[in-house]
């Protein structure tokens, strides 16, 4: 063969594979670059705080992370059968049936899969880093939900408010490796591929395929997160409302069932859940109303109009009736604690455990400005045009929208969950503003030899670019708002206490943590607020009597009241538990110990009184002012180092805002 022919028939072959590559259009190109942009600035924003340092962020974080560490050390089957008796002393905790396996599994498979191409990532790397893949990637599902909706202008859009939404981002940060990485991105997830599961331009097997995929992503969610009930009845909700509106269709009941199916298997794998998550009033509602919906199939096709319409009416009636029926029989669990509080907002008002979390507040109008900016009002007006055409992606999202809203105004947290339609609606909203500013037609005229403009529809350009100037430069204050946000260390790389000293800020939790971890025995028990539970587990390694887990709150009542009597009542209560070493965590302005800051125990230690059980009014008189009882407490003397004898201060950090004693029991008087 000649080396001419052996040329030409490489060059054949070359041109075969060429004849493969995607042909991009222009605008298809376009739209890549622009998402690939909201990308980068989603990735920018949410690694801003490695300026600071890679710290891990709050406190279940290094929960996660810890969990992560055991499943790579020891299988993921371990994670099925660890008794971890580092938290919760003396007791322990059940790690399979108390947190989810969703996050630790998807850390240990992504830092195996690295280790597979032969990158050399430390778990903790993947731990801080994973958050912000999670939230570019949840910036790309909602672009194709948003691409559904409205067409590509409104997916690019909301993957870019979604991109610079400051609620998205706080737990979506370097860092930040929770529940809510997953949490969000399934939820955005199940919403694209169910509403394609139903719609009804696709083919059977495209519908089929599509609401299990749907399946799946509600099963990750399941497998993630607590608030995976808002997804179970955000669906339930739609069918519902779908079916009163006569939009519903025979696909909606074949596509709910599949998803919620699919979910549901998962959902029973998982040891925390199991088949008792079934009896829980939502899902109960999801299996009742299948079965109704299966009614509902059988006779419609026998009945006229207004006896459909009446049939509609007896089977939500009948829903209703037999959800509580059930559950006042006791054949199903209620909704109870903080998912009963979203729902009604005033049934946790007696539950201070609860109360004390800051997240857990309510939200008041000015939230929703501060947090989301002009994208809530855009939000607003993209949820009235969206129920003025009331297909079922625009039905969807207007019910997404509306009960995030309500939910987040019942518990601030939630405006996580409401990031996602807020940008969504945003985004709609703002292109169908945008409409009569872009779309201008125009048309030339001859008149008596002069050629003259008049405008068909819409506004002249001039007026359309004055307009998105406009509206881009009150998108601004939001974009710097989130920038600033961004530019804030991590919790535990500010120790907790946002509050620049010089250049830098406060190491003292560090210091601490790492000089338990040097100094402390590996038997030591640590006595602290539950706060700080798991970081003094993952950073300092040594076992806790609380932490955020809160499955005993009994236990973290009788921590209170260690904190607040006084030393003769306290020690022995310490002594039962074998309890080898107390943290308090103190934050005042070392350049005026009298000026208070609100972030350590000198503040939480009224809520130590009252989940403690003991009154508030012992420890504040009528007008204000601390009593006797406060000053005699032991959270009070070890604050300010005044300890009784039986507390020797071991370690004091740089500004004093953590201080660790050893308990003496010897020297009890």
């Amino acid at each position: 063969m000649t080396r001419t022919t052996k040329q030409g028939r490489l060059s054949g072959i070359l041109g075969g594979v060429s004849s493969f590559r995607p042909r991009l259009s222009r605008k298809t190109a376009l739209e890549v670059s622009i998402l690939g942009m909201v990308l980068v600035l989603a990735i920018i924003f949410r690694v801003m705080k490695v300026r600071w340092g890679p710290y891990m962020d709050a406190f279940d974080p290094l929960f996660q992370l810890r969990v992560t560490e055991y499943v790579v050390e020891n299988g993921y089957s371990s994670f099925f059968t660890w008794h971890d008796t580092m938290s919760w002393w003396p007791w322990g905790r059940d790690i399979a049936r108390s947190t989810f396996p969703g996050v630790p599994f998807s850390g240990a498979f992504v830092y195996q899969v690295l280790k597979t191409f032969g990158f050399n990532f430390t778990v903790q790397d993947v731990a801080l880093y994973f958050p912000v893949l999670m939230g570019a990637i949840t910036c790309i599902s909602i672009y194709f939900l948003g691409k559904d909706l409205g067409g590509s202008s409104v997916g690019l859009i909301s993957a870019f408010f979604m991109a610079v939404s400051e609620a998205f981002i706080a737990r979506t940060s370097l860092g930040f490796y929770d529940t809510e990485n997953i949490g969000i991105f399934g939820m955005t997830t199940v919403a694209l591929l169910f509403l394609r599961s139903v719609d009804k331009e696709r083919s059977v097997s495209q519908k089929v395929a599509y609401a299990v995929a749907a399946g799946l992503a509600m099963g990750y969610i399941f497998a993630s997160w607590g608030a995976a009930r808002y997804a179970v009845g955000l669906l339930a909700l739609y069918i519902i409302v779908s079916l009163v509106t006569r939009s519903y269709s025979r696909q909606h009941l074949v596509s709910y069932a599949t998803t919620m199916g699919v979910g549901y298997i998962i959902a029973t794998m998982v040891p925390r859940l199991g088949l008792r998550y079934l009896s829980s009033m939502e899902n109960a509602t999801v299996i009742l109303l299948v079965i109704l919906l299966a009614v509902y199939e059988i006779a419609r096709e026998r009945l006229e109009e207004r006896q459909t319409v009446l049939l509609i009416g007896g089977l939500i009636f009948a829903l209703v009736v037999g959800v509580f029926a059930l559950e006042a029989l006791g054949l199903i669990n209620p909704i109870s604690g903080k998912f009963l509080r979203v729902i009604w907002p005033g049934s946790g008002l007696e539950n201070p455990l609860s109360e004390s979390v800051a997240e857990h507040k309510r939200s008041v109008w000015s939230n929703f400005f501060e947090t989301f900016g002009l994208t809530f009002p855009l939000a607003v007006l993209g949820t009235y045009f969206a129920i003025d055409k009331s297909n079922d992606r625009h039905l969807f999202c207007a019910l997404f929208f509306v009960t995030a809203l309500y939910f987040t105004g019942s518990m601030t947290r939630l405006s996580l969950i409401l990031s996602i339609p807020i940008s969504l609606m945003a985004a709609y909203g703002l292109n169908e503003l945008l409409v009569p500013f872009v779309s201008v037609s125009r048309r030339k005229e001859e008149i008596r030899g002069r050629r003259r403009k008049r405008v068909l529809s819409g506004v002249s350009r001039e007026l359309g670019l004055i307009f998105v100037v406009f509206i881009f430069l009150g998108i601004l204050p939001t974009i710097w708002g989130t920038a600033d946000a961004s530019l804030r260390p991590t919790s535990l790389a500010a120790s907790g206490v946002p509050a620049l000293f010089g250049d830098a800020y406060p190491p003292d939790w560090m210091q601490a943590l790492s000089w338990m971890k040097d100094n402390l025995p590996d038997d030591a028990v640590v006595v602290s607020w539950w706060d700080y539970g798991y970081w003094i587990e993952a950073m300092a390694g040594k076992t806790t009597m609380a932490d955020g887990a809160t499955t005993n709150r009994s236990q973290i009542g009788y921590i209170g009241r260690i904190m607040m009597l006084n030393h003769s009542d306290s020690v022995p209560m310490l002594e039962a538990y074998d309890a080898t070493h107390i943290v308090v965590f103190n934050t005042f302005n070392p350049g005026d110990p009298q000026q208070q800051w609100p972030f350590g125990d000198n503040v939480k230690w009224s809520w130590m009184v009252q989940i403690g059980g003991l009154n508030i009014s012992d420890y504040v008189d009528e007008t204000g002012g601390l009593t006797d009882k406060y000053t005699e407490s032991v959270i009070y003397k070890l604050m300010y180092l005044q300890p009784d004898p039986e507390f020797i201060p071991v370690f004091v950090s740089q500004y004093m805002f953590v201080m660790v004693y050893e308990i003496d029991y010897d020297a009890q008087t």
